[in-house]
């Protein structure tokens, strides 16, 4: 028999800013990824890439960007494209999608030391529910900052880098004039209003007599149109929709401010939604005939009733035709329904899922057992710190600094237990979360009503790609890795099998 041929690979690790303090450190990344390499027989031909504080918000990062240019240039051939967990790869479902589809034509299989994927039909839907679990943890976080800047603003906090004629003293505090700068601010504003000067004739003016940039620089046109169309110097904050009175002092006043505002009303005219709440499958639904987005809008009869419907853009399609909202949102839930998978999936996926997971554990065990003899020597090595402290060949000062090096070193090795431990049950939280919105997609989707964004990502997840209408019913070339694979596996029954060990559900 000819000894197995051994794969090639690199490791790619990173860390953003927030995780700088967290016990997912680089060290620990790379040490777990040439560990995860050698019992794999995978040789690591390259030095780690390493990402410092970089987001993986998109796939734009300075190392992953030479990590995939390598798998490209073949030289060496890239088999392996390992990393610490799949959040470390993108956070981001277009991302990840791309990028593997890049990694794929390569011939680079993309590999997590902590996540059971692989190229099977079971691996292909964990990978993608954990690239969900990753973007959602992403969405989460950034809505979480933004829910707390818009919080900021509406008790009249500015939460950005101060604007030229203001400064803060304190990081976090609310702006304080500048004294420097704010009587140019004020000077702009009345030679504006009152000596028609241009953009450009005003910079000008300004840095004769002294107005710099913070820079050191001289104004130009374009700062000082950005300046006089700023509310925030009459002591108001316009973020996300809302308009705020500012807790700070205002350079000018009100009117001074409106009069250099020539063709400018205090309210201007509201864009239509992106996100409207009345058509939320507008421009989500395609007509197979013509590829074009179905749009959606309300006709007013003849008593007054408005009476809305979904239809085609434009009318030259020979499938255009106007379906009242009611039918076409009707048939869209009856396909969620129709897409949605049974109780009897659910239980199988767990299970299958739940033996994937533990059985990747299992190859973790040698490891842990040498962890466990780890702590055996730093025990016995402890223990022997105490008896020459007691024998007086450690001073105190010695004794201490000994004992906690040693002290932190099996804190450290613990960890490295308890961790394992912890992400054994993970997983089962993950599957809870997956299912609740699964199993009733339908439902959630009416109970989002009066949240279009979360409805329209909610669509999304389920749909990665536009859905098409017939005219009668709905119908999509792709969906989410766990409706995909329901799909299959009714149609096919070998893309999805029972483990051994778990009866199958005998029907009446």
């Amino acid at each position: 028999m000819q000894p197995e041929q051994r794969r090639t690979g690199i490791i790619y690790a990173r860390v953003s800013s927030w995780e700088q303090v967290s016990n997912t450190s680089l060290e620990r990344q790379v040490r777990e990824c040439r560990e995860f390499a050698a019992r794999q027989n995978i040789e690591i031909v390259a030095e780690p890439f390493i990402e410092e504080g970089e987001s993986a918000k998109s796939a734009n990062r300075t190392q992953f960007q030479k990590a995939i240019k390598l798998c490209g240039t073949k030289k060496p051939k890239i088999d392996c494209f390992i990393v610490h967990k799949v959040d470390r790869f993108a956070r981001n479902i277009a991302d990840h999608a791309g990028t593997r589809a890049i990694l794929k034509k390569y011939g680079t299989e993309l590999l997590s030391v902590t996540e059971p994927i692989d190229t099977s039909a079971m691996g292909r839907a964990m990978e993608g529910m954990l690239s969900v679990f990753a973007e959602l943890d992403n969405n989460v976080r950034a809505e979480r900052s933004k829910s707390g800047m818009v919080e900021k603003t509406k008790r009249g906090i500015w939460v950005w880098s101060a604007p030229i004629g203001y400064t803060r003293i304190a990081k976090g505090g609310n702006l304080v004039v500048d004294d420097k700068a704010a009587p140019y601010i004020k000077m702009a504003f009345e030679q504006y209003a009152y000596e028609g000067h241009t953009f450009r004739s005003l910079a000008k003016f300004l840095a004769e007599r002294g107005f710099r940039t913070r820079t050191g620089k001289k104004p130009c046109a374009q700062l000082i149109e950005k300046i006089i169309r700023n509310p925030i110097y009459y002591g108001v904050i316009k973020a996300w929709g809302h308009e705020s009175q500012a807790a700070f002092e205002a350079i000018i006043n009100e009117e001074l401010f409106w009069r250099c505002q020539p063709g400018l009303r205090k309210k201007s005219n509201l864009r239509r939604e992106r996100e409207n709440p009345h058509f939320p499958l507008r421009g989500f639904a395609v007509c197979p005939d013509c590829n074009r987005p179905l749009t959606g809008s309300s006709s007013t009869g003849r008593k007054g009733i408005k009476y809305p419907y979904y239809h085609h853009q434009k009318q030259e399609c020979s499938a255009a035709r106007f379906i009242p909202k009611e039918t076409f949102e009707q048939n869209f839930v009856e396909y969620l329904e129709e897409v949605t998978p049974g109780s009897k999936y659910e239980r199988t996926f767990r299970a299958v899922v739940m033996d994937v997971w533990q059985s990747n554990y299992k190859k973790l065990d040698s490891a842990n057992a040498k962890i466990r003899k780890t702590i055996e020597a730093l025990e016995l090595e402890r223990q022997r710190v105490f008896d020459l402290h007691r024998t007086g060949v450690y001073s105190d000062t010695d004794f201490s600094q000994q004992k906690d090096r040693v002290n932190e070193s099996i804190y450290a090795q613990r960890q490295l237990l308890q961790e394992n431990h912890v992400e054994e049950f993970n997983m089962e939280e993950a599957l809870d979360y997956c299912f609740q919105f699964v199993r009733q997609s339908a439902r959630h989707w009416l109970e989002l009503e009066d949240v279009p964004v979360y409805r329209s990502r909610f669509q999304r997840q389920i749909f990665p790609e536009k859905v098409t209408f017939n005219g009668e019913k709905f119908g999509t070339k792709k969906m989410s890795m766990v409706y995909e694979i329901n799909q299959q596996s009714g149609a096919d029954k070998s893309k999805l099998v029972t483990l051994s060990g778990i009866e199958p559900e005998l029907t009446a």
